[in-house]
């Protein structure tokens, strides 16, 4: 009879000759060999993650995480599916969860895993925003009919609402000035923006509590992976100077 090890490298070379059908078949044969096994379930994740299948690869890594709760990939491409599923506050959660563990792990995709947990931020925030947008909007709305059903003749209270919604179109308008945060604002550990950020030996810039918070489950540094400790920390005041001149003229970011 057939392994559940050689239906695994079965399914690693269809995938690798681009047939995900066929790895997807092979792969869930090996998990009804072997249900036990990890690998297969984050295997088969990732070949429905091309087919763009992601109800199916969150179902994967859960099962994935559930059987190895340290599987970097199953928690990798969980983030990734959750954002395609329209959840990036979740997406946010499992990325950084990925991310932690690459970290603890040396893993070389450390990088494309901050960009992603860096996307799901990004997606979170423009999704807070169009509710902010929307309740606002009905604001004005509720305000304007209550100006309308109040006292004074018609042409007044036309001229109110006008006044109303050129004062809400105008603070609407600062606001849109800058809505991005810069890369090099934001941590590379929390993905927030740096309060006081210090640099390291190895030319990196992070914020220094959560930096130091690292250090202290492990001595190097996040990005590179190699040896750090705080001594190795000095004070980055030219983006310290950045990072305050841009709180104060971008409030809202505070909450990024």
């Amino acid at each position: 009879m057939t392994t559940a090890d050689a239906l695994k490298v079965c399914g690693n070379q269809c995938f690798q000759n681009g047939d995900f059908v066929g790895a997807e078949k092979f792969y869930t044969q090996a998990i009804i060999k072997d249900p036990t096994n990890a690998a297969f379930f984050t295997n088969r994740a990732l070949a429905r993650t091309r087919m763009e299948q992601w109800k199916a690869v969150v179902e994967d890594c859960e099962k994935a995480i559930d059987l190895l709760p340290s599987s970097l990939k199953a928690y990798t491409y969980l983030g990734v599916a959750l954002l395609h599923l329209n959840r990036p506050g979740e997406s946010f959660s499992m990325s950084q969860r990925a991310y932690q563990l690459a970290i603890s792990q040396r893993s070389p995709s450390i990088s494309a895993i901050a960009a992603s947990c860096l996307q799901a931020k990004k997606v979170k925030w423009e999704h807070a925003e169009r509710e902010r947008v929307l309740r606002e909007s009905a604001l004005l709305r509720v305000t304007c009919e209550a100006v309308m059903q109040g006292g004074g003749d018609d042409e007044e209270k036309v001229d109110r609402c006008r006044r109303l919604e050129d004062v809400f179109g105008r603070a609407e308008a600062v606001r849109l000035q800058k809505r991005t945060v810069p890369d090099y604002l934001i941590d590379n550990i929390t993905f927030g923006v740096m309060w006081d950020p210090v640099i390291t030996i190895h030319g990196h810039s992070y914020d220094r509590s959560t930096l130091i918070d690292h250090l202290k489950r492990s001595q190097t540094d996040p990005l590179t992976r190699e040896p750090l400790k705080e001594s190795d920390l000095r004070p980055n005041l030219a983006l310290r100077a950045a990072s305050e001149e841009f709180l104060k003229e971008n409030g809202w970011a505070v909450d990024w």
